[in-house]
């Protein structure tokens, strides 16, 4: 009897290791220490040093797997939870990176969730600075918000579908239902969409979101009750020469007669396991309140592989961005530190 428990004790083991032996745990782990100095106009300088994380990339753990159905069709599922690694605490939601699940085959893939816009995939294929937080484009120490809100790089609710690859041509569509529809006001959905070409070391794109905002506000003190509609046209590209590659972009987003133009270019050398990338961002805003506004950042990073997995970085960061007609925002960040991948 005893003999039978434990065989059947042994084959459900081995049934659950097998079960979960298509089930990736998977993460990122992003910690420095360094300093932030922020200068408003008509305030007083503030400076202090800091264990900072997310400098380099965003801290987050996950889980993704995939079966095999037969005649070339899988099934996925992607979870990711991202959290503060200098404190512990973890962001609102516990899946709120990505949780999707979908199909994949010949035909491409079809994912439903919580997932990346089309736009964003193209966007950060092109960005400076590996598209890393470093870079001077996107956050809240960003260029790119001089005078329209950034784009939002993940939708809820949504279904996005991937091509497969054409002579070097492949798209995605993403759509975000929004679902927060009232009997006086549209819901707030989301559209994008990119298309690229890949040959080689070149890489070259055009991608486009639609954002409608229930309620919508730019930098300056303006909101507009019912549906504004959010619109950005990206055009972006690379080429790894192999002592270099180069990557830069082009961004114009539309808010009704609010027009913002936005710049971006960036290198980066590979020196063995030592690497450095540089980045500058541009900003030029049209159409607010007392006037046309500006904004602009440049960003230096060098990073050292210990090993494939761990990384020791050190970085600086600067942004100076108008707020107003008379005012502005300085933003500063020098950070050292180490990322670590499982």
């Amino acid at each position: 009897m005893k003999k039978s428990l434990i065989a059947l004790a042994v084959l459900a083991a081995s049934g659950a290791a097998m079960a979960q032996s298509s089930v990736t745990l998977y993460g990122r782990l992003d910690a420095s220490v360094g300093r932030t100095t922020t200068e408003t106009t008509g305030s007083a300088k503030v400076s202090q040093t800091v264990i900072d994380q997310s400098n380099l990339n965003t801290t987050f753990w996950g889980l993704k797997g995939t079966e095999d159905l037969g005649g070339g069709l899988t099934a996925n599922f992607k979870l990711e939870s991202g959290f503060a690694l200098d404190t512990g605490v973890g962001n609102t939601g516990l899946f709120e990176r990505t949780a999707t699940v979908g199909l994949a085959g010949g035909f491409g893939a079809v994912n439903l969730g919580r997932q990346y816009t089309a736009y964003d995939t193209l966007r950060g294929a092109t960005n400076n600075v590996y598209d890393s937080n470093m870079a001077t484009t996107s956050g809240t120490k960003g260029v790119w918000r001089t005078g329209i809100a950034d784009y939002t790089n993940r939708i809820s609710n949504s279904v996005r579908y991937d091509s497969p690859v054409f002579s070097g041509i492949s798209g995605s569509v993403a759509y975000g239902f929004g679902e927060d529809k009232t009997a006086t006001v549209d819901a707030s959905e989301s559209i994008s969409l990119h298309v690229k070409y890949v040959a080689g070391p070149l890489l070259v794109g055009y991608a486009y979101q639609e954002e409608q905002a229930q309620t919508f506000t730019t930098v300056a003190p303006i909101v507009a009750n019912g549906t504004v509609t959010n619109k950005y046209n990206l055009l972006g590209a690379s080429y790894d020469f192999g002592v270099a590659k180069l990557t830069g972009s082009y961004n114009q987003a539309k808010s009704g007669t609010f027009k913002d133009k936005e710049y971006q270019v960036g290198v980066s050398m590979p020196f063995g396991a030592f690497a450095v990338a540089a980045g500058y961002s541009k900003s030029e805003s049209e159409g607010q309140v007392g006037g046309d506004r500006e904004g602009d950042g440049y960003t230096l990073v060098g990073t050292y592989d210990l090993s494939k997995r761990t990384t020791l970085y050190v970085g600086y960061k600067n942004i100076d961005v108008q707020t107003s007609a008379t005012a502005s925002k300085e933003d500063s960040t020098f950070a050292a530190g180490v990322r670590h991948t499982f």
